[in-house]
């Protein structure tokens, strides 16, 4: 990982291999980062993506193997029991003649060639706490 500051904003490229969300956790962790938005371009592979359903009160996840031209991965840091969480998004398209494209929320990717991230740090406290009602930790308010 390589990264320049500039105020409240940070350019981060993460290099083949590194694991996107734990190595963005680390980096906010070590950087004092405990609010903070960013969106990423690249590639990926070994993503681990799916969605939260409301009915069950839980994540399906599913593993997809290839590389992945990362069209838009968008997110957002806030803190859970006192350290960095990464909520992130991404819309995914297949490096093959396909070019099927697929997004979620990810919960695991590693870096297939390079991960560009562009953070912003918020002056605003986030925190995320647990809403029994939907089962999720949400940004609280």
């Amino acid at each position: 990982m390589k990264f320049k500051k500039d105020g409240k904003n940070y350019v981060i490229v993460l290099s083949r291999d590194e694991e996107v969300i734990s190595s963005l956790a680390k980096f906010c962790k070590d950087e004092g980062i405990s609010a903070a938005f960013f969106n990423a371009i690249g590639a990926v592979e070994k993503v681990e993506i799916g969605y939260y359903k409301l009915a069950t009160k839980e994540y399906f996840f599913r593993r997809e193997e290839g590389e992945f031209e990362v069209a838009s991965m968008n997110g957002n840091v806030a803190l859970v029991d006192g350290n960095p969480f990464i909520h992130a998004h991404a819309v995914l398209t297949s490096c093959d003649e396909k070019g099927e494209v697929i997004g979620a929320h990810v919960k695991k990717a590693t870096v297939a060639v390079t991960l560009e991230i562009f953070l912003t740090v918020s002056g605003l406290p986030l925190s995320r706490v647990l809403d029994k009602e939907i089962g999720l930790k949400l940004l609280k308010m």
